[in-house]
């Protein structure tokens, strides 16, 4: 970033276009005397207002009144930002927004890189890391569960959890020096038994913490999933059941669906990135063949896969054909298998036969007679486990920088243990040190300057 922490920073931090307000926040060791020369409280200078208090005044730019507004006023430290804060609320019209961050700019003002405020809440120790990722993570929410998840996140118990994770490591450690130290001597806090049950122990719970990675995507940010199926088995009235709109076509002629529609919507509490497909299938018709390629790129881009089949008639080649294809992605992808139209479903066991090697997650659906939503969801809730409890602790993992920490700790602890089972003590220091600097890489210690800087670099200026 190119502003240095001690300058006074100021952006707008409310949407762009016409509302009630707008909000215009400035922080920075002068920003109290920078926003008295464009705002002049009514009452008494914002000098003199006590913290966390309020004033309403008039705003000037050039020497011109241009509004009226109020100025919310917070000091070090007891600020967001850690520093003197100062929040400009005026009339919601994008260009007043502008002329006062104009007239802030003028008066002393630099313009606040994206997430800076938030970069200097964690400079100064006022957020950790996995907090200020939290910020980010509710700002971007798209669906309730997202913005709870990240709600509970702000509280900093993910980082705490990650954080005793790095303690018992560091406990195992003091027995493993006491013992290279003093060799002869029985000082050790720990046998050699008791710190091979220890690393154990350590490396299960974070394996554990680790398995909610999908899950926490799946909430914040989505899962790609292709609907897959030969022509005309409803995977178009599928995604509009789930959408709740017309989103594509229904017919019943074969290959109306011929490029790929998408649509993001929320089950449960998981978010699908939806992608309708063309039906997969031998075609003559240029414009279709198109589709159908496409089709299977959607396929191998997506992890999850819903297979559709029409269980009022019987399984054609066509649905064979789908079987194998999605057959090659058994084990690499999550794969559901979505029974259609069972308010008819004369064929309904003999699709079951067939698909019972391709998946054990299995849904009854109709789109015509809305059935199945609730088992679908019940699915979804087996594959991606986060329900509201995991939600309101807090503890699952969203970011994929705590992700790959976890796993290389994971690494670093797999290779301790098996030093601690197959050779003596001080053979694990290394690796135990390393899982110990990976946990602490999470909330921000240990960390360089370029990630950080790429993490704020995704905030929105204002933020």
């Amino acid at each position: 970033m190119n502003n240095y922490i001690g300058s006074t920073i100021a952006a707008i931090s409310t949407p762009r276009g016409k509302g009630g307000i707008a909000v215009i926040r400035v922080s920075g060791e002068d920003a109290i005397a920078v926003c008295e020369k464009v705002f002049v409280a009514l009452s008494k200078p914002l000098s003199e207002v006590e913290a966390n208090k309020a004033v309403y005044g008039n705003i000037y730019y050039r020497g011109e009144k241009i509004d009226d507004g109020i100025a919310t006023v917070f000091r070090a430290p007891r600020s967001f930002t850690g520093e003197d804060t100062v929040e400009i609320s005026c009339h919601g019209s994008e260009i007043g927004a502008f002329l006062v961050l104009s007239a802030l700019l003028e008066n002393g003002a630099v313009s606040a890189a994206p997430g800076e405020f938030t970069k200097r809440a964690f400079l100064s120790g006022k957020l950790t890391l996995s907090q200020a990722e939290a910020v980010g993570e509710l700002i971007d929410a798209e669906t309730v569960a997202g913005a709870r998840l990240s709600a509970s996140q702000l509280s900093g118990v993910l980082g705490e959890k990650i954080s005793s994770f790095a303690d018992r490591i560091t406990h195992i450690l003091t027995s493993v020096y006491a013992y290279i130290d003093y060799p002869d001597e029985d000082i050790a806090d720990m046998s050699d038994e008791e710190m091979r049950k220890s690393c154990g122990e350590i490396l299960a719970d974070i394996k554990r913490l680790s398995s909610t990675y999908d899950t926490g995507r799946a909430i914040s940010k989505g899962i790609p999933c292709a609907i897959v199926g030969a022509p005309n088995v409803g995977k178009s009235s599928f995604l509009n059941l789930l959408s709740g709109t017309d989103r594509a076509i229904v017919t019943d002629i074969a290959g109306t669906t011929r490029d790929v529609i998408t649509e993001a919507v929320t089950v449960g509490n998981i978010r699908l990135l939806l992608s309708d497909t063309a039906g997969i299938r031998e075609t003559e018709d240029a414009v279709e063949k198109i589709g159908v390629q496409r089709s299977k790129k959607e396929l191998s881009d997506s992890e999850l896969a819903f297979v559709l089949f029409d269980t009022s008639r019987e399984i054609s080649q066509e649905d064979r054909e789908i079987i194998s294809a999605v057959f090659e992605y058994k084990g690499t992808k999550h794969i559901v298998a979505v029974l259609n139209k069972t308010d008819d479903g004369k064929y309904l066991e003999e699709c079951r036969a067939e698909i019972s090697d391709l998946t054990p997650y299995i849904v009854e659906f109709s789109a015509k007679a809305d059935i199945g939503r609730d088992s679908l969801e019940s699915t979804l809730s087996e594959i991606f486990p986060g329900g509201d409890e995991e939600i309101r602790s807090g503890l699952i993992v969203v970011g994929a920088r705590q992700y790959t920490a976890l796993k290389n700790a994971e690494g670093c602890l797999n290779a301790a243990l098996e030093a601690l089972t197959m050779l003596t003590p001080d053979m694990c220091c290394s690796e135990l040190e390393n899982a110990v600097k990976f946990l602490l890489e999470t909330d921000g210690r240990n960390v360089n300057e370029r990630i950080v800087d790429g993490i704020f670099a995704h905030f929105c200026v204002g933020k």
